[in-house]
């Protein structure tokens, strides 16, 4: 792995500089770590699907709360560069409780359950991928 060290300080801040104590072996986890990524990607993907439901879950409220069970998870899908996997529930109820329709079509409060438990996911997606990715190139797979 390269091994960084701190060079000085100029009127702009610190710079460091890399060195690269075994570039051989550097090259061959990078050429693993092309191999293994799709599949890396894939199970993250998944990970973040069974979080959802898990969030999307604990907003439900107590009185609907056998609506908690018929999240089905997808398979994953690739469509070019996009990776994807499609969330739902069995229930039309379900629906009907995130975006506020009654059953006899009256309007009611939605709780959004799964779009706010996606978003919450989706601010902090960068940061847990780049956690799997550095764990997968440092050889430390969970």
């Amino acid at each position: 792995m390269p091994h960084v060290e701190q060079k000085g300080v100029n009127s702009m801040g610190r710079y460091a500089m890399w060195k690269l104590d075994d570039p051989q072996k550097l090259r061959k986890q990078l050429l693993k770590l092309e191999q293994k990524l799709p599949g890396e990607l894939e199970k993250a993907l998944r990970k973040e699907a069974e979080t959802a439901v898990l969030l999307a879950n604990s907003r439900i409220p107590e009185e609907k709360k056998e609506l908690r069970k018929g999240w089905e998870i997808g398979s994953i899908q690739r469509q070019g560069e996009t990776i994807s996997v499609e969330i739902r529930h069995s229930s039309p109820e379900a629906a009907q409780l995130e975006y506020g329709s009654g059953t006899d079509g009256s309007l009611q409060q939605g709780q959004f359950m799964l779009a706010l438990a996606l978003a919450e996911l989706e601010r902090d997606w960068p940061i847990r991928l780049e956690q799997s990715l550095s764990a997968l190139l440092l050889g430390k797979e969970g």
